[in-house]
């Protein structure tokens, strides 16, 4: 099946999508791992709690741990590798939906300066708590590269065009914290919806673009679909049918930045797909 030919509308909103999946995840979606590789023994530390600091700058929280050298580094800073994936919205299956990958410098903030960061960058209440117990600890991670990963490949970014310290929204729409409460208004949409949207995608409806296809799923999965990602630009699904996976955005007209915009949006989608298969 050939990918749909999106309008100007769409169009926009697919080319912003994977940098609204960027941000989300250096916002603080996700599971992040770092790994110092000049370290040994190299050992990942993945307990960790990450994010943007008001000024843009990307913190990762956890408690020293003395089998994992990285966190009780106390010298120059450091070579590390982060990776941050993020699974699906889904209880019934794992699907990992995207992922970011950088290369950077970490260092960690002597206790000082550790303070006033929890006291005035405006940090996740998770960030404060970890790094404010006994042996947490608060780096800043510097890069100038990152790399994006989601079924529709891999897409490079400088770190620059991914953070903009004047807006409120650094981290994208939903945040961790709201992304149950979208999935939720996602998982109202009926059996019959969800065939209506699908069929529209697969009859060049302009709002929907075919992201990856082809053969895959377990025979649990079959005639399902999945929810794969919800942001502000769009619905990702996944339609699994007898072996054969179809993963399909389905973009706004106008971006969603509260849970109120994103029903606004769905109701957007039900009808724009009704209008285009009375069209064909």
């Amino acid at each position: 099946m050939e990918p749909a030919q999106l309008g100007v509308a769409a169009g926009t909103a697919v080319s912003a999508r994977p940098v609204s999946l960027a941000r989300r995840l250096l916002g603080g979606a996700g599971r992040a791992a770092l790994l110092a590789y000049d370290l040994a023994p190299v050992v990942e530390a993945a307990a960790l709690v990450h994010g943007l600091s008001r000024s843009g700058e990307l913190l990762v929280a956890c408690l020293a741990d003395d089998e994992i050298p990285a966190t009780t580094w106390e010298h120059t800073p450091l070579r590390v590798r982060l990776e941050v994936i993020k699974e699906a919205p889904e209880w019934s299956v794992r699907i990992t939906s995207c992922a970011v990958h950088l290369l950077g410098v970490l260092e960690w903030l002597p206790d000082e300066t550790r303070a006033h960061y929890l006291a005035e960058a405006g940090l996740h209440p998770r960030m404060v708590e970890l790094a404010s117990a006994p042996n947490g600890r608060l780096g800043i991670v510097r890069t100038e590269r990152v790399l994006l990963h989601d079924c529709s490949g891999v897409t490079p970014f400088a770190f620059a065009e991914l953070v903009d310290p004047g807006t409120a929204r650094a981290g994208g729409f939903p945040t961790a914290d709201q992304e149950w409460a979208a999935r939720d208004l996602v998982g109202r949409l009926t059996a019959t919806e969800l065939d209506e949207l699908f069929d529209a995608a697969s009859g060049g409806w302009e709002s929907a673009l075919t992201l990856s296809e082809g053969a895959g799923g377990c025979p649990h999965t079959q005639r399902q679909v999945f929810f794969v990602d919800i942001d502000r630009t769009g619905l990702t699904l996944m339609e699994a049918e007898a072996g054969f996976t179809t993963v399909t955005v389905l973009t706004f007209d106008q971006p969603a930045d509260s849970i109120e915009e994103l029903a606004d949006g769905l109701r957007q989608l039900l009808e724009s797909a009704a209008t285009a298969q009375r069209a064909s």
